[in-house]
């Protein structure tokens, strides 16, 4: 090897990357275009590798020296939010997620939409038929089961002996809830198919019980009971379902990738959405738990909690930002 010429074609790199960590210095990452975080993930890398180099073929102090303290530069600028874990989760939940649903959007809006068709329709059905709820599916269940039916018929809520829910009741909502979100997001590795069962199913299930209640009188009660939390819930599950169909997506339909590279890069929008759902689901779980079933709590309260969760999404999820989130400029520039 020309040592030489190696030296002369690779300090264009080094004196590149040398002025983007002066731009970063003076201004932070978020001085960096994105094309620019890339371009300074792909130096550090590089001249990473050349001070291997360097070191293997024994070159002069002076090189050694500086290309390492170049490398050590790029990696406290490239890794230094890694060191705070708390940060990253904040910038996460605070902007990458609300950007992944954005982003993603259409893949949440056919997840609402494979909810609240079938969910219609059984309300519709039960309206005109008081027993369609009592029609089995699954394996012998009906969709409106016997101990429901028997306090609907009494006008009596199922929920009325729940006013006294403990913390582990509460928790176990919540783990319910999780439970319909992890798996409208992780049968989306059924190319899709398990996920739109899910969204139905669930949309079937609600629907019926709605036009039940309706059918005897009991449909105040019910959405008095669903208003508080059910904002928040079905958002969550609408946005996990996003996340499964957009797994399912990729598997179907690779486009020009292998079906494994078009998964590789879906599963990561996918589970960022899902991850984000978590916490939206813990929320929901503890006002289902602790002020949903009190009847000593007027319906307007209720009411008034519903609509301050739903301007809250709103806000959250779709409000403009105007920076990328460190957490993904991070994972942009070490990748």
């Amino acid at each position: 090897m020309n040592v030489e010429r190696w030296l002369r074609t690779r300090r264009l790199s080094w004196q590149k990357l040398e002025d983007l960590l002066k731009i970063v210095d003076g201004r932070g990452l978020k001085g960096l275009e994105r094309d620019e975080l890339q371009e300074l993930g792909r130096l550090y890398r590089s001249t990473s590798a050349d001070l291997s180099r360097a070191r293997a073929m024994k070159l002069s102090s002076e090189v050694q020296v500086y290309l390492n303290n170049l490398v050590v530069r790029a990696h406290n600028q490239v890794y230094q939010n890694q060191r705070n874990r708390l940060s990253d989760l904040w910038r996460f939940f605070a902007h990458g997620f609300p950007e992944l649903v954005q982003q993603n959007i259409i893949y949440v809006v056919v997840a609402f939409l494979l909810f609240i068709i079938p969910a219609a329709g059984c309300w519709r059905e039960a309206l005109l038929d008081v027993h369609f709820g009592q029609m089995e599916v699954a394996a012998g269940h009906p969709l409106v089961s016997d101990d429901m039916w028997h306090l609907i018929e009494k006008k009596k809520m199922w929920t009325d002996s729940a006013q006294d829910y403990s913390p582990a009741v509460a928790s176990l909502i919540a783990t319910n809830n999780i439970k319909v979100a992890v798996m409208a997001f992780v049968f989306g590795i059924t190319f899709g198919v398990g996920t739109v069962f899910v969204l139905i199913f669930n949309g079937v299930s609600i629907g019926t019980v709605f036009g039940v209640c309706q059918s005897y009188g009991m449909a105040d009660k019910l959405a008095t009971f669903v208003a508080g939390h059910g904002v928040i819930e079905l958002t969550a599950i609408f946005i996990s379902g996003g996340a499964g169909l957009l797994v399912g997506k990729a598997l179907l339909f690779p486009g020009q990738h292998k079906r494994i590279d078009a998964l590789k890069m879906a599963v990561r929008p996918a589970c960022g959405m899902f991850i984000g759902c978590v916490w939206l689901l813990l929320i929901a779980g503890s006002i289902e738990g602790f002020i949903s079933p009190r009847t000593d709590i007027a319906p307007e309260v209720k009411y008034a909690v519903s609509l301050a969760t739903a301007v809250t999404l709103l806000l959250y999820l779709f409000a403009p930002r105007q920076k990328a989130p460190l957490a993904v400029v991070q994972s942009e520039v070490a990748g």
